[in-house]
């Protein structure tokens, strides 16, 4: 069963989508860190130290 997004949700994915278009798929921190100490502790860096990863975080939480 398919479910239907809220206007409310469909725009908190939409900022989400463009907060990591925007910050995250170039990101030179994250890249380093992956190559450096691998992919868990870039995606912990990005979740929690990260600025942009707290705000998309924040985001993410209110869709619950």
């Amino acid at each position: 069963m398919k479910r239907i997004l809220t206007y409310s949700e469909k725009e908190a994915i939409d900022a989400i989508d463009q907060l990591m278009n925007t910050y995250c798929k170039a990101c030179l921190l994250k890249r380093h860190i992956k190559n450096t100490k691998g992919k868990t502790q870039a995606h912990h860096f990005c979740i929690n130290e990260c600025s942009v990863g707290k705000q998309i975080k924040q985001i993410g939480n209110e869709l619950q």
